[in-house]
């Protein structure tokens, strides 16, 4: 999935996110998701993967509904290198 075509909630979330990271939220709006240096994807995934961590378990470790939007993300960033 090209970053054009993900959908409205996926980039908030994906922004949100990164919102500490404003140097990757910049290079995505200049270069497109699919145009991201290797070292930028990888980072993008520590974030994502600490969120999930973090936020999108349950008790019983399984992903709750917004660890399965960051999973998504994961996917897509995953994708892009």
């Amino acid at each position: 999935m090209n970053f054009q075509r993900m959908e409205t909630r996926q980039k908030e979330l994906l922004y949100d996110l990164l919102k500490e990271f404003p140097e990757y939220i910049d290079e995505i709006e200049k270069n497109g998701i699919n145009n991201l240096r290797s070292e930028s994807v990888e980072k993008i995934i520590d974030i994502l993967l600490t969120a999930f961590t973090n936020y999108g378990l349950e008790e019983d470790d399984e992903p709750n509904k917004y660890g399965l939007e960051i999973e998504d993300l994961i996917d897509i960033v995953n994708d892009a290198d």
